[in-house]
């Protein structure tokens, strides 16, 4: 499969990570077909330095790089540091479901950073809170649909 690059325009500049712990799935709560560009706007309006996770999956599959890889991620506070980011778009906490295509391309990433990232464990945003002991880092994400999907693909 192909990552589409960017060269998006990074504010204040990235942080080369300095290990790969955990490899986080997320959804990114809006449409399944989101304007690459509308996910920029809204983390920089967050107050984030440009889109914060690594990779983005569209609803019809495509796989779109947000951050480049080997830099630190503005997706999962407590483990940013620590982790890569993928992203589907659509909201799996209320009707979506994530399509075939976006699932054989979330496969893809997935295998794809266990190659660059052996040892590295792929969770979901919701787990996080449990694993750096941090309650109010809580979360839905990636949705009780796509989160119920996830064993399936490990």
């Amino acid at each position: 499969m192909e990552v589409i690059q960017n060269d998006w325009p990074w504010p204040w500049g990235l942080t080369v990570r300095g290990s790969t712990a955990y490899i986080v799935v997320h959804h990114t709560a809006g449409p399944q077909m989101q304007d690459t560009q509308a996910i920029w706007d809204e983390h920089i309006k967050a107050g984030f330095n440009g889109i914060g996770y690594h990779r983005i999956i569209k609803g019809d599959g495509t796989i779109v790089q947000g951050r480049p890889d080997d830099v630190v991620g503005a997706h999962a506070q407590g483990v940013n540091y620590c982790s890569v980011g993928v992203s589907l778009e659509g909201n799996f906490e209320e009707d979506d479901t994530p399509t075939a295509a976006q699932i054989d391309s979330l496969q893809w990433c997935l295998d794809d950073y266990k190659t660059m990232y052996p040892n590295a464990q792929i969770i979901a945003h919701r787990d996080v809170a449990r694993i750096v002991e941090r309650p109010e880092f809580a979360t839905a994400c990636p949705g009780d649909t796509l989160y119920n999907i996830i064993p399936n693909i490990v």
